[in-house]
């Protein structure tokens, strides 16, 4: 009787074991463009808080970006670190000299685990695209900048799953999976179907850039197939509000990711959006559809809750951070965390500028001073 008992106790445990949810949280960064000093770079107090205040506030670089993204990830048991496109390109000097190459390195140093192209990854071309996908240290040629250059003489590639659904013939992959505590998870990437008219033709020569949500659907029919029934839309597209509260959504979502969305199959949990470089936290067709202004100025943050017997996401909650800078002003920095909801206040309070990639940033800048400051 006793091992009857036992059989079924432990029976009952392994039940509820299985049926215990699954806590995810996910961080993305959109259209950084290489900021990774962020000098001047801010935002009004009244986007973070959601009132009138005109205040600037400091915010940005790479070592503040990584700080609250560890900080954040360090309070989640499972934590994805995601880009939606425009990492590079249209960037500054300590992005612009190294061909990027420097961006790479700090973005996988933050702990990118995977990106959707933006348009902006095309400006060189696609040749050049995939070197800094795959590696290798590019020709000289007649510009200023420098491949394999100080102070990272070799150039190993991206460290992170590089996403395109949408984008025929560049070779790049439509989604990439991984397991969170069990339950396999999609991330599914397409970038702006506008491309063609905003790169420069020689760039996209051969490339063929289909409609967003046909090509999310598409891979999420694929990914179905293959057991996966939680799926992030990480989107180089975006649209616009009336402004003001970036945690809000005044006067409704317009514009092209607000059409995306309505039309995505259920599967997709959240729609990570970019390009527009507007703050804002609006739910279409039932999830949340994100953007956190740009530059590395904020970070989107989604907190999931994951059924291990269905696979699913059962419920979604969103918000945008600010990425406060070490010399932000006391007033400022205590203004924006009384502003912050609890489960996300004491990451973003705890959050300190990473010490490492602080000196990975100034190798770089460094590097890019003597021509940076040569008189012309």
């Amino acid at each position: 009787m006793r091992a009857l008992l036992l059989a079924a106790a432990l029976l009952t445990t392994g039940a509820a074991q299985a049926d215990a949810s699954v806590a995810l949280r996910v961080v993305a960064l959109n259209d950084w463009h290489g900021h990774l000093a962020g000098d001047g770079l801010s935002l009004p107090l009244g986007q973070l808080t959601g009132g009138g205040e005109a205040e600037r506030v400091p915010l940005g670089s790479a070592a503040a970006l990584a700080g609250l993204v560890h900080a954040l990830c360090s309070a989640a048991p499972h934590c994805l670190v995601l880009a939606s496109g425009d990492l590079i390109g249209a960037a500054p000097l300590e992005s612009t000299l190294f061909r990027h190459e420097s961006t790479v390195a700090v973005a996988g140093a933050i702990g990118v685990q995977a990106a959707v192209v933006g348009n902006h990854e095309f400006d060189a071309g696609l040749a050049e695209l995939q070197r800094l996908q795959h590696g290798g240290c590019a020709r000289a040629d007649a510009t200023p900048a420098q491949s394999c250059a100080a102070p990272a003489p070799a150039y190993r590639g991206m460290p992170f799953a590089l996403l395109g659904a949408n984008v025929q013939g560049a070779g790049l992959a439509p989604s990439w999976v991984t397991d969170v505590g069990g339950v396999r998870v999609g991330v599914v990437g397409a970038v702006t179907r506008t491309t063609p008219g905003i790169v420069s033709p020689s760039g996209i020569r051969g490339l063929r850039f289909e409609d967003e949500a046909t090509a999310l659907n598409r891979e999420a029919a694929a990914l179905a197939r293959r057991g996966v029934h939680t799926m992030l839309a990480l989107v180089h597209e975006g649209g616009q509000t009336d402004g003001g509260d970036w945690n809000a959504c005044p006067g409704g979502l317009r514009g092209p990711v607000a059409d995306i969305a309505r039309q995505l199959a259920p599967a997709y949990a959240a729609v990570l959006s970019a390009h527009t470089h507007q703050g804002y936290r609006c739910t279409v067709a039932g999830r949340p559809v994100v953007q956190a202004s740009s530059y590395g100025r904020g970070v989107s943050v989604l907190d999931l809750t994951l059924n291990p017997a269905t696979g699913r996401a059962e419920q979604v909650a969103a918000i945008n951070l600010p990425v406060l800078r070490a010399e932000t002003p006391a007033a400022l920095r205590e203004a924006a965390l009384a502003a912050t909801p609890a489960p996300w206040r004491a990451p973003l309070a705890a959050a300190r500028p990473d010490a490492a990639v602080a000196r990975q940033v100034a190798a770089w800048v460094a590097a890019a001073a003597p021509l940076a400051d040569r008189a012309l």
